[in-house]
């Protein structure tokens, strides 16, 4: 089964490198109108942080679940019998 979290993530990092990629490329442009310049490093910049809202809600829906420390793993006890810290069955 495919891992739709590690996909998702990676859908996201790859459009986020591209655009970054775009950034970078219309900062250097030295022949592009300067208020269109400035328009779109404002377009991408919008881009660039949504994506970046995407990850974080990628990463809070598809949590791992908590892992239980070793020292206090869940033990099946019979009814009946005595729970640590118990004085009788129930």
């Amino acid at each position: 089964m495919a891992n739709l979290k590690l996909d998702l993530l990676n859908k996201l990092r790859n459009d986020k490198y591209y655009k970054e990629i775009e950034f970078v490329r219309l900062a250097q442009d030295p022949n592009m109108n300067y208020e269109e310049k400035i328009y779109e490093m404002d377009r991408i910049l919008e881009i660039i942080a949504l994506i970046n809202i995407k990850m974080g809600l990628a990463e809070q829906y598809f949590q791992e679940p908590a892992a239980q420390p070793q020292g206090q793993q869940v033990q099946n006890v019979p009814a009946g019998q005595v729970h640590p810290g118990q004085t009788h069955g129930e």
